[in-house]
């Protein structure tokens, strides 16, 4: 086991899920939610989303090979959606959503906590430094999220909204960082096959 590989995708997979710079996000989507149900809603999100990478990253590469995608096509077209991403919350911010009753499944466990970053990295992650290794950053990464969306409402009390925003800032520069080096290796892997 390669403890450094695994320490590294997890960080990666913490930075692409985001759940500090997401939870004014999931605050203000069940604001009109008791402590109890806020907790069950973001267990329920967080399970959810758990669900669906493992589901990815056991059968993604299988889809990716059906339609002869390359790992390298994978890392470029992952680091610009994931560098997309980034700029967007560097430029924009996060964009608001509503309360819905399906608010657990849509928008929080799928596109904020599974969206397609998190997908093309855990795929990214799983050719990269093997199934075993990717299957333990997946579950510590989902375990510390849910850890923190748990503990959400003190965590929001300490850093308020600036102060998430600006956590949000911070870690979409680290994301856009970490989808750079997805496009260089992606362009040095074709490079070298040519």
């Amino acid at each position: 086991m390669d403890w450094g590989a695994l320490i590294q995708a997890t960080v990666w997979l913490l930075l692409i899920l985001d759940p500090l710079g997401n939870l004014p996000l999931f605050m203000a989507a069940t604001q009109h939610q008791s402590s109890f149900e806020r907790r069950r809603t973001f267990s329920l999100a967080t399970l959810t989303a758990f669900v669906l990478l493992v589901m990815f990253m056991f059968g993604g590469i299988t889809v990716l090979n059906l339609f002869r995608v390359t790992l390298a096509d994978l890392q470029v077209a992952g680091g610009l959606l994931l560098l997309i991403i980034a700029i967007r919350i560097v430029l924009f911010g996060h964009w608001g959503i509503e309360e819905t009753p399906h608010t657990s499944f849509v928008p929080l466990a799928c596109p904020l906590l599974a969206g397609p970053g998190a997908i093309t990295a855990t795929l990214v992650l799983q050719a990269t430094y093997g199934l075993l290794t990717t299957t333990l950053a997946v579950i510590a990464s989902f375990l510390v999220t849910w850890s923190i969306l748990m503990f959400g409402e003190k965590f929001f009390q300490i850093l308020g909204k600036t102060g998430s925003m600006v956590l949000a800032q911070v870690m979409a520069l680290l994301l856009a960082t970490i989808a750079v080096q997805f496009i260089r290796s992606g362009i040095t892997s074709v490079w070298q096959s040519m």
